[in-house]
């Protein structure tokens, strides 16, 4: 009887040791966030090829990069039900958020499906997602966007191959952040941040 409480004591004993340092370490692992995406610098060669806003003007897309402040870019389709919707969502937060204290900072949206995505198909998109003054959606001739999905290492052959892919450079002279996964507002903002 005697051995019996012993060991039931001892497994007790030994049970709670494990418990404990089950938990803490659990509790560590909460405390640690682990990164959604991978951040990258490169210096890209921005090609001077013509493209329309969602408004019907047609420009260059260098005019729309070198507008003399910051930028944010992404590439999406309007008829896009996956990650599309989800990368603009983020950047609608991001714009509300620090748009308005960052007034040169422009975000800029290029459709990799051009010969769908036509610049009234844009303006919906872009007013489905309050897209505001400083926010560009881009579409034009296919060929001439997927030179500018090359010149960012962004092209994948078939828009169902699309990734999520956001860069950002602080100015026309600076190299560009790329950053590859589903970032956060709050991880974007903080990228932006380590621009200025």
């Amino acid at each position: 009887m005697f051995i019996t409480s012993k060991i039931s004591l001892n497994t007790v004993i030994i049970f709670l040791a494990l418990l404990s340092l089950v938990t803490s370490a659990t509790i560590r692992a909460e405390n640690v966030t682990e990164q959604s995406y991978s951040r990258s610098v490169h210096d890209y060669k921005i090609p001077n090829v013509n493209v329309v806003t969602q408004d019907g003007k047609k420009t260059k897309f260098s005019e729309v990069l070198n507008h003399g402040g910051p930028v944010i870019v992404n590439f999406i389709f309007t008829s896009c039900n996956a990650i599309c919707p989800i990368m603009t969502a983020i950047l609608s937060k991001v714009n509300a958020t620090i748009g308005s204290s960052s007034p040169n900072l422009r975000f800029v949206s290029i459709s990799i499906d051009p010969e769908h995505d036509s610049p009234s198909m844009l303006a919906k998109y872009a007013k489905k997602f309050n897209a505001s003054s400083n926010w560009q959606f881009l579409t034009g001739d296919i060929a001439e966007i997927q030179q500018i999905q090359r010149a960012f290492e962004a092209y994948r052959g078939d828009k169902m191959n699309h990734a999520s892919l956001t860069l950002m450079r602080a100015s026309s002279t600076s190299s560009w952040v790329r950053i590859e996964g589903i970032a956060s507002p709050d991880e974007l903002i903080r990228e932006y941040t380590l621009l200025r």
